[in-house]
């Protein structure tokens, strides 16, 4: 039987694409994934994904480890079409450019820590010089084709303002100082000094155990409920004034109310600004997303599912 034109046009363009063809059944064996013309090695991979791991501040447990090495592998694919994109608008990083950021990283690793570091995620000088040059042409095109055109004005925020009300509310704050110390008897004695007139943020730094110490025990600001239970003596305490000793499970506490701030509403005109900035912020982020979208569905991805297993 005969094959018709159309099949052997057929069966010669599968023989000479052969088992690499991006599009089709499949990808050779050592690639896990190609974007576009470009394949990326499951050695390159592995030695990217080692050291997302190792740069990970959890311990990834061996059921997590599936869907961070997708999550790695999108990444990847991401920064490998925004590169495409920049190199197809002539973008370029230069040498200098790679050199600086380099040099900047270097500070944070004396004497030969930085090639340690290197060493440790088992990729050369080289080969980091190369995805680092990568993620700076694909934040240059980012900053060169995005721009947001939309603008928020003044009538939209005030709508965000009636809608949101209780956005705007701040509730009552202090700002008091403390010296704990672990024995009751020490801290009646604490409090007999402080009495006498010498200067709380000076017995703080020489008894006090709580690590405000350094800062004449200045605990900085807070809300009701933001810390122990024991702490809320201070909101009834007037501005200026010095606690008994107040016990609880971490010690004996004095406190000194600096300052006291009472619930309040914040008007519009406070608000505006900071309104009108979240606003823009979030048109920009969906816009850039769209982008990024756009950009993502014209390229032609093909991942190896063998290796995401």
């Amino acid at each position: 039987m005969k094959k018709s034109p159309a099949l052997l046009i057929l069966a010669f363009l599968l023989s000479s694409l052969g088992g690499c063809n991006p599009w089709g059944t499949g990808l050779p064996e050592h690639i896990i994934a190609q974007v576009n013309e470009e394949q990326i090695p499951l050695e390159q991979f592995d030695r990217e994904f080692k050291e997302l791991i190792l740069e990970s501040d959890k311990d990834a447990k061996e059921t997590d480890l599936g869907n961070l090495r997708r999550v790695c592998l999108d990444q990847v694919i991401e920064r490998k079409i925004l590169v495409q994109e920049a190199r197809r608008l002539g973008l370029k990083v230069s040498p200098e450019e790679v050199d600086q950021v380099i040099s900047d990283i270097k500070r944070d690793y004396p004497g030969e820590g930085f090639g340690e570091k290197l060493g440790l995620k088992g990729i050369t000088l080289e080969e980091w010089k190369i995805r680092l040059e990568e993620k700076l042409l694909a934040e240059k095109v980012i900053r060169s084709r995005f721009r947001s055109q939309e603008k928020t004005d003044e009538k939209e925020a005030l709508q965000y303002y009636e809608d949101h009300p209780s956005s705007f509310q701040i509730g009552q704050k202090v700002r008091a100082r403390q010296i704990v110390v672990a024995d009751g008897e020490e801290a009646i004695q604490i409090l007999k000094r402080l009495k006498k007139g010498e200067a709380f943020e000076k017995v703080a730094m020489e008894k006090s155990l709580g690590p405000e110490k350094v800062q004449g025990g200045d605990l900085g600001y807070f809300s009701p409920g933001e810390r122990p239970t024991e702490f809320n003596h201070v909101f009834n305490m007037e501005v200026g004034a010095i606690s008994e000793v107040v016990e609880s499970p971490y010690g004996y506490h004095i406190f000194k109310l600096e300052e006291k701030t009472e619930p309040r509403h914040v008007s519009f005109g406070e608000a505006k600004l900071g309104i009108l900035q979240a606003l823009g912020q979030k048109k920009d982020e969906e816009n850039y997303q769209k982008w990024l979208k756009d950009l993502k569905g014209n390229a032609k991805v093909k991942i190896n599912k063998k290796w995401l297993r």
